[in-house]
């Protein structure tokens, strides 16, 4: 691990990376606020100035959600090296050398505590909401319904929700809490909602011809939900696992075969093309943490992994993921040639 920069030669370090890329400002972010903690603060927050499309208050609010431990001191000098950045080369003693260690251990076991804490405060948020989306599924769903999106896809309501009401689901972080405010609910919600909208707050409004898709974990237990709008937005709430989760349509249990696909629709579609058992991933990322459980579960089955294929999109990444997938797999990849409204 580099040595830690002191607070003067991170600044001078970030002077030579460009703060115009937003992907690389949040990565900077994240890297100081990992190894700085809050007294990184003021150095990003100077460094972010010399971007054209600075705000104020948008640094603030990222700062405050930057996540410790995706980045480490190490991002920043690989960038400022990039664009010409050398550390001075500086003669320590034997002394300066030992108090330095120390503090590098010290803000480790800061960082470290600030790590874990962070941590603890997702996996409980992550309950909460859970717990949240079950009460939402029980008491104010139904099975049967009409979608718009169902009906431009022309598949049929596989193991799906429907809202019987309008309902809104409100998060707060700072509460660490999660609400389910149903019908009349909403508008005392929104009533009550503090303008401007606090960073900590957030919400998602799911309304009567929406798609809810229930998302399981290994054990089969609802831990999130994906709700897809009439325009076939996909919609999931802050907190809600995505991650190694899947929706199930079909009986996979004895099938000598289980498909996967990334979206609903072409899930569905393949399902009632072939009658096999279907777990929808959701995206091509998540294959990648689904496929090995659906091999531990299913060991009976044959996998054939249903990749989206656009050749009309960079790198064709659903083509590759997939296939990258079924080869650690042992597994089939294949690319129904789908009409494209099913996807």
């Amino acid at each position: 691990m580099p040595k830690l920069l002191s607070i003067d030669e991170l600044r001078l370090a970030l002077t030579h990376i460009p703060a115009d890329d937003r992907d690389t400002w949040v990565k900077v972010g994240n890297a100081v606020k990992t190894e700085y903690g809050d007294e990184g603060w003021f150095a990003w927050d100077e460094w972010s100035q010399g971007g054209e499309s600075y705000n104020a208050k948008d640094a603030e609010s990222v700062w405050r959600s930057l996540q410790v431990g995706s980045n480490r001191l190490g991002t920043i000098i690989h960038l400022a090296q990039q664009h010409g950045w050398a550390r001075a080369k500086v003669e320590m003693s034997a002394a300066d050398r030992k108090q330095m260690k120390a503090e590098q251990e010290q803000r480790r076991k800061a960082r470290q505590a600030e790590i874990e804490a962070d941590e603890n405060r997702r996996d409980a948020m992550r309950e909460t909401v859970a717990m949240a989306c079950r009460h939402f599924i029980k008491k104010h769903c139904r099975r049967e319904g009409r979608s718009p999106y169902l009906d431009a896809k022309q598949v049929d309501a596989l193991g799906v929700w429907f809202p019987r009401r309008s309902v809104v689901i409100s998060i707060d972080d700072q509460a660490q809490r999660a609400d389910v405010w149903p019908g009349p609910e909403v508008k005392r919600f929104f009533d009550d909602l503090p303008q401007p909208r606090p960073d900590h707050i957030s919400f998602m409004r799911i309304q009567q011809g929406d798609v809810v898709v229930p998302l399981r974990d290994v054990h089969g237990k609802v831990v999130s939900i994906q709700v897809i709008k009439p325009n076939g937005t996909k919609l999931f709430p802050k907190y809600g696992r995505k991650s190694g989760t899947w929706h199930r349509i079909g009986d996979a249990s004895e099938s000598p075969v289980v498909a996967v696909a990334e979206g609903y629709a072409t899930a569905a579609s393949i399902h009632m093309a072939t009658g096999w058992p279907v777990a929808v991933a959701l995206d091509a990322g998540n294959l990648l943490r689904v496929v090995p459980l659906l091999g531990q579960l299913y060991q009976q089955a044959r996998l054939v992994i249903c990749g989206d294929d656009d050749p009309q999109v960079k790198d064709n990444p659903g083509r590759k993921k997939a296939e990258e997938v079924a080869q650690a797999m042992h597994a089939v990849a294949a690319f129904p040639k789908l009409n494209r409204e099913a996807a």
